[in-house]
Protein backbone atom coordinates (compact mmCIF):
# COMPACT_ATOMS: atom_id res chain seq x y z
CA UNK A 1 0.00 0.00 0.00
CA UNK A 2 2.82 2.40 0.85
CA UNK A 3 4.47 1.68 -2.51
CA UNK A 4 1.24 2.58 -4.35
CA UNK A 5 0.95 5.86 -2.44
CA UNK A 6 4.62 6.63 -3.00
CA UNK A 7 4.26 6.43 -6.78
CA UNK A 8 0.82 8.01 -7.09
CA UNK A 9 1.80 11.48 -5.94
CA UNK A 10 -1.09 11.53 -3.47
CA UNK A 11 -0.68 11.60 0.30
CA UNK A 12 3.01 10.72 0.17
CA UNK A 13 4.39 13.91 1.72
CA UNK A 14 3.29 12.49 5.08
CA UNK A 15 4.88 9.08 4.57
CA UNK A 16 7.83 8.13 6.72
CA UNK A 17 10.35 8.43 3.91
CA UNK A 18 14.01 9.32 4.24
CA UNK A 19 15.10 12.73 3.01
CA UNK A 20 17.79 12.32 0.37
CA UNK A 21 20.55 14.84 1.03
CA UNK A 22 22.68 16.50 -1.64
CA UNK A 23 25.64 14.43 -0.49
CA UNK A 24 23.66 11.22 -0.93
CA UNK A 25 22.62 12.27 -4.44
CA UNK A 26 26.20 13.11 -5.36
CA UNK A 27 27.55 9.83 -3.99
CA UNK A 28 24.94 7.86 -5.94
CA UNK A 29 26.14 9.50 -9.16
CA UNK A 30 29.78 8.80 -8.34
CA UNK A 31 28.96 5.11 -7.96
CA UNK A 32 27.74 4.93 -11.57
CA UNK A 33 30.06 3.47 -14.18
CA UNK A 34 30.62 5.36 -17.44
CA UNK A 35 28.00 3.53 -19.58
CA UNK A 36 25.34 3.96 -16.87
CA UNK A 37 26.08 7.65 -16.57
CA UNK A 38 25.98 8.24 -20.32
CA UNK A 39 22.75 6.26 -20.72
CA UNK A 40 21.15 8.45 -18.07
CA UNK A 41 22.31 11.65 -19.79
CA UNK A 42 20.93 10.44 -23.12
CA UNK A 43 17.61 9.51 -21.52
CA UNK A 44 17.30 12.94 -19.90
CA UNK A 45 18.11 14.72 -23.16
CA UNK A 46 15.58 12.60 -25.06
CA UNK A 47 12.81 13.36 -22.56
CA UNK A 48 13.71 17.05 -22.53
CA UNK A 49 13.62 17.25 -26.31
CA UNK A 50 10.19 15.61 -26.49
CA UNK A 51 8.60 17.77 -23.77
CA UNK A 52 10.31 21.15 -23.82
CA UNK A 53 10.83 22.03 -27.47
CA UNK A 54 7.79 24.35 -27.54
CA UNK A 55 8.49 26.15 -24.25
CA UNK A 56 9.35 29.81 -24.78
CA UNK A 57 10.68 32.52 -22.50
CA UNK A 58 8.16 35.20 -21.61
CA UNK A 59 9.70 38.26 -19.99
CA UNK A 60 7.09 40.92 -19.26
CA UNK A 61 7.20 44.50 -18.02
CA UNK A 62 3.60 45.75 -17.75
CA UNK A 63 3.08 49.47 -18.15
CA UNK A 64 1.48 49.74 -14.73
CA UNK A 65 4.56 48.15 -13.13
CA UNK A 66 6.91 50.37 -15.10
CA UNK A 67 5.10 53.48 -13.86
CA UNK A 68 5.10 52.11 -10.30
CA UNK A 69 8.87 51.51 -10.43
CA UNK A 70 9.47 55.00 -11.83
CA UNK A 71 7.43 56.61 -9.05
CA UNK A 72 9.29 54.62 -6.38
CA UNK A 73 12.63 55.65 -7.87
CA UNK A 74 11.61 59.30 -7.85
CA UNK A 75 10.53 59.00 -4.21
CA UNK A 76 13.68 57.01 -3.42
CA UNK A 77 11.49 54.36 -1.85
CA UNK A 78 12.51 51.38 -3.96
CA UNK A 79 13.27 48.79 -1.26
CA UNK A 80 14.99 46.10 -3.33
CA UNK A 81 17.49 45.47 -6.10
CA UNK A 82 16.69 45.92 -9.78
CA UNK A 83 16.89 42.19 -10.56
CA UNK A 84 14.14 41.48 -8.03
CA UNK A 85 11.94 44.21 -9.53
CA UNK A 86 12.33 42.73 -13.00
CA UNK A 87 11.42 39.26 -11.76
CA UNK A 88 8.38 40.47 -9.84
CA UNK A 89 7.13 42.55 -12.76
CA UNK A 90 7.50 39.61 -15.13
CA UNK A 91 5.58 37.28 -12.80
CA UNK A 92 2.61 39.63 -12.52
CA UNK A 93 2.89 40.61 -16.20
CA UNK A 94 2.45 37.01 -17.30
CA UNK A 95 -0.54 36.68 -14.98
CA UNK A 96 -2.04 39.75 -16.64
CA UNK A 97 -1.41 38.27 -20.09
CA UNK A 98 -3.29 35.13 -19.08
CA UNK A 99 -6.21 37.24 -17.88
CA UNK A 100 -5.83 36.27 -14.23
CA UNK A 101 -5.07 39.85 -13.16
CA UNK A 102 -6.51 43.19 -14.23
CA UNK A 103 -4.22 46.14 -13.60
CA UNK A 104 -5.43 49.28 -11.88
CA UNK A 105 -3.91 51.69 -14.42
CA UNK A 106 -6.28 54.59 -14.86
CA UNK A 107 -9.11 52.70 -13.18
CA UNK A 108 -11.11 54.61 -10.58
CA UNK A 109 -14.21 52.80 -9.29
CA UNK A 110 -17.35 54.90 -9.24
CA UNK A 111 -19.28 55.49 -6.03
CA UNK A 112 -22.02 53.21 -7.31
CA UNK A 113 -19.52 50.45 -7.97
CA UNK A 114 -18.07 50.80 -4.49
CA UNK A 115 -21.50 50.45 -2.95
CA UNK A 116 -22.28 47.14 -4.64
CA UNK A 117 -21.47 44.60 -1.97
CA UNK A 118 -19.30 41.71 -3.09
CA UNK A 119 -18.64 43.12 -6.56
CA UNK A 120 -15.13 42.22 -7.69
CA UNK A 121 -13.08 42.98 -10.77
CA UNK A 122 -10.97 39.87 -11.21
CA UNK A 123 -9.23 38.14 -8.32
CA UNK A 124 -8.76 40.44 -5.33
CA UNK A 125 -7.15 38.00 -2.87
CA UNK A 126 -3.54 36.79 -2.97
CA UNK A 127 -1.68 34.17 -0.96
CA UNK A 128 2.08 34.59 -1.30
CA UNK A 129 3.88 31.39 -0.31
CA UNK A 130 7.44 31.72 0.98
CA UNK A 131 6.67 35.42 1.15
CA UNK A 132 9.87 36.57 2.85
CA UNK A 133 9.58 40.34 3.16
CA UNK A 134 6.48 40.42 0.96
CA UNK A 135 7.57 42.77 -1.81
CA UNK A 136 5.99 40.73 -4.61
CA UNK A 137 2.68 41.23 -2.84
CA UNK A 138 3.36 44.95 -2.49
CA UNK A 139 3.65 45.27 -6.27
CA UNK A 140 0.44 43.27 -6.71
CA UNK A 141 -1.42 45.42 -4.20
CA UNK A 142 -0.21 48.74 -5.62
CA UNK A 143 -0.58 47.87 -9.30
CA UNK A 144 -3.51 45.45 -9.45
CA UNK A 145 -5.94 46.54 -6.77
CA UNK A 146 -5.50 43.48 -4.56
CA UNK A 147 -7.43 44.12 -1.34
CA UNK A 148 -6.82 40.96 0.71
CA UNK A 149 -3.39 39.46 1.31
CA UNK A 150 -2.07 36.38 3.10
CA UNK A 151 1.71 36.17 3.51
CA UNK A 152 2.90 32.63 4.31
CA UNK A 153 6.42 32.50 5.74
CA UNK A 154 7.99 30.37 8.47
CA UNK A 155 10.88 32.76 9.18
CA UNK A 156 10.91 36.19 10.78
CA UNK A 157 12.22 39.06 8.64
CA UNK A 158 13.13 42.67 9.18
CA UNK A 159 12.45 45.45 6.66
CA UNK A 160 9.22 43.81 5.54
CA UNK A 161 6.69 45.35 3.16
CA UNK A 162 4.03 44.90 5.85
CA UNK A 163 4.36 48.45 7.13
CA UNK A 164 3.69 49.93 3.70
CA UNK A 165 0.87 47.45 3.01
CA UNK A 166 -0.87 48.26 6.30
CA UNK A 167 -0.96 51.93 5.33
CA UNK A 168 -3.35 50.95 2.54
CA UNK A 169 -6.73 51.32 4.22
CA UNK A 170 -8.50 49.28 1.54
CA UNK A 171 -6.24 46.26 2.06
CA UNK A 172 -6.53 43.50 4.67
CA UNK A 173 -3.22 41.81 5.53
CA UNK A 174 -2.64 38.56 7.40
CA UNK A 175 0.84 37.14 7.92
CA UNK A 176 0.79 33.40 8.59
CA UNK A 177 4.02 32.29 10.23
CA UNK A 178 3.93 28.59 9.48
CA UNK A 179 5.68 25.98 7.37
CA UNK A 180 3.86 25.46 4.06
CA UNK A 181 3.80 21.71 4.72
CA UNK A 182 1.72 22.29 7.86
CA UNK A 183 -0.67 24.87 6.42
CA UNK A 184 -4.32 23.89 5.95
CA UNK A 185 -6.10 26.61 3.98
CA UNK A 186 -9.48 25.22 5.06
CA UNK A 187 -8.60 26.31 8.60
CA UNK A 188 -8.12 29.96 7.56
CA UNK A 189 -11.59 31.32 8.27
CA UNK A 190 -11.19 34.59 6.38
CA UNK A 191 -10.30 32.66 3.20
CA UNK A 192 -13.41 30.49 3.05
CA UNK A 193 -15.37 30.90 -0.18
CA UNK A 194 -12.99 33.57 -1.49
CA UNK A 195 -11.32 33.09 -4.92
CA UNK A 196 -7.57 33.49 -4.46
CA UNK A 197 -4.40 33.73 -6.49
CA UNK A 198 -1.39 31.74 -5.25
CA UNK A 199 2.02 33.28 -5.87
CA UNK A 200 5.59 32.63 -4.86
CA UNK A 201 8.96 34.03 -5.84
CA UNK A 202 11.93 31.71 -5.33
CA UNK A 203 10.13 28.83 -3.66
CA UNK A 204 13.07 26.72 -2.63
CA UNK A 205 13.23 23.03 -3.52
CA UNK A 206 10.19 21.04 -2.39
CA UNK A 207 8.35 24.22 -1.31
CA UNK A 208 6.75 24.37 -4.77
CA UNK A 209 5.34 20.84 -4.40
CA UNK A 210 4.15 21.63 -0.88
CA UNK A 211 2.43 24.77 -2.18
CA UNK A 212 0.60 22.77 -4.85
CA UNK A 213 -0.58 20.29 -2.23
CA UNK A 214 -1.72 23.16 -0.04
CA UNK A 215 -3.74 24.76 -2.86
CA UNK A 216 -5.34 21.45 -3.89
CA UNK A 217 -6.18 19.70 -0.60
CA UNK A 218 -8.49 17.25 -2.37
CA UNK A 219 -5.36 15.43 -3.55
CA UNK A 220 -4.21 14.82 0.00
CA UNK A 221 -5.73 12.01 2.03
CA UNK A 222 -3.85 12.49 5.27
CA UNK A 223 -6.94 14.03 6.88
CA UNK A 224 -10.67 13.48 6.40
CA UNK A 225 -11.08 17.22 6.90
CA UNK A 226 -9.22 17.85 3.65
CA UNK A 227 -11.94 16.18 1.60
CA UNK A 228 -14.43 18.95 2.37
CA UNK A 229 -12.50 21.80 0.79
CA UNK A 230 -14.15 25.21 0.87
CA UNK A 231 -11.39 27.18 -0.79
CA UNK A 232 -11.62 28.58 -4.31
CA UNK A 233 -8.42 28.39 -6.31
CA UNK A 234 -8.24 31.10 -8.98
CA UNK A 235 -4.72 31.00 -10.39
CA UNK A 236 -1.07 30.23 -9.74
CA UNK A 237 2.30 31.81 -10.51
CA UNK A 238 5.47 30.41 -8.94
CA UNK A 239 9.12 31.14 -9.63
CA UNK A 240 11.00 28.06 -8.46
CA UNK A 241 14.60 27.75 -7.32
CA UNK A 242 17.10 25.34 -5.73
CA UNK A 243 15.88 22.33 -7.70
CA UNK A 244 18.74 20.26 -6.31
CA UNK A 245 16.88 20.30 -2.98
CA UNK A 246 13.70 18.73 -4.40
CA UNK A 247 12.59 15.49 -2.76
CA UNK A 248 10.80 12.50 -4.27
CA UNK A 249 8.57 12.15 -1.21
CA UNK A 250 7.14 15.64 -1.84
CA UNK A 251 7.09 15.58 -5.65
CA UNK A 252 3.51 15.97 -6.90
CA UNK A 253 3.80 14.38 -10.34
CA UNK A 254 5.34 10.98 -9.72
CA UNK A 255 3.10 9.07 -12.13
CA UNK A 256 3.99 11.45 -14.97
CA UNK A 257 7.69 11.07 -14.20
CA UNK A 258 7.52 7.27 -14.04
CA UNK A 259 5.44 7.09 -17.24
CA UNK A 260 8.33 8.81 -19.03
CA UNK A 261 10.40 5.70 -18.34
CA UNK A 262 12.34 7.38 -15.54
CA UNK A 263 12.90 5.80 -12.13
CA UNK A 264 12.79 7.18 -8.60
CA UNK A 265 16.60 6.96 -8.35
CA UNK A 266 16.91 8.93 -11.59
CA UNK A 267 14.75 11.67 -10.09
CA UNK A 268 17.47 12.23 -7.50
CA UNK A 269 20.07 12.40 -10.27
CA UNK A 270 18.04 14.87 -12.33
CA UNK A 271 17.59 17.18 -9.35
CA UNK A 272 21.30 17.02 -8.58
CA UNK A 273 22.21 17.84 -12.19
CA UNK A 274 20.28 21.12 -11.97
CA UNK A 275 23.06 22.66 -9.87
CA UNK A 276 25.44 22.22 -12.82
CA UNK A 277 23.60 24.94 -14.73
CA UNK A 278 24.93 27.65 -12.42
CA UNK A 279 28.36 26.43 -11.36
CA UNK A 280 30.53 26.93 -14.44
CA UNK A 281 31.13 28.71 -17.73
CA UNK A 282 28.98 26.89 -20.26
CA UNK A 283 30.32 28.72 -23.29
CA UNK A 284 32.95 26.03 -23.77
CA UNK A 285 32.56 23.37 -26.41
CA UNK A 286 31.72 20.09 -24.74
CA UNK A 287 31.62 16.81 -26.64
CA UNK A 288 28.33 15.51 -27.97
CA UNK A 289 26.73 12.86 -25.76
CA UNK A 290 26.81 10.41 -28.65
CA UNK A 291 30.54 10.12 -27.97
CA UNK A 292 30.09 10.37 -24.20
CA UNK A 293 31.54 6.96 -23.34
CA UNK A 294 34.79 7.34 -25.25
CA UNK A 295 35.27 10.89 -23.96
CA UNK A 296 34.82 9.96 -20.30
CA UNK A 297 36.97 6.86 -20.60
CA UNK A 298 39.77 8.99 -22.02
CA UNK A 299 39.71 11.36 -19.05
Amino acid sequence: EQLDEETSGINDSRLVTMTVSSEMKRNALHRMNVPEFCNLIEKIESVHESLCKDIQDSFQMPEVCSLWIKSKEEERKLPFQEKHIMQQASIVGNLENFGVLKNSLGRKPSKCEEQVEGKEDGISTVIEFGAGRGYLTQMLADCYGINRVFLVERKAYKLKADRSLRQNESLTLERLRIDIEDLNLNAVESLQGVPFLATGKHLCGAATDLTLRCCFPEYRKDSSEQSTANIHFGGLAIATCCHHLCQWKHYTNKKFFLDLGMAKEEFHAVTWFTSWAVDANHDSDFPDTTDCVSHLQSM
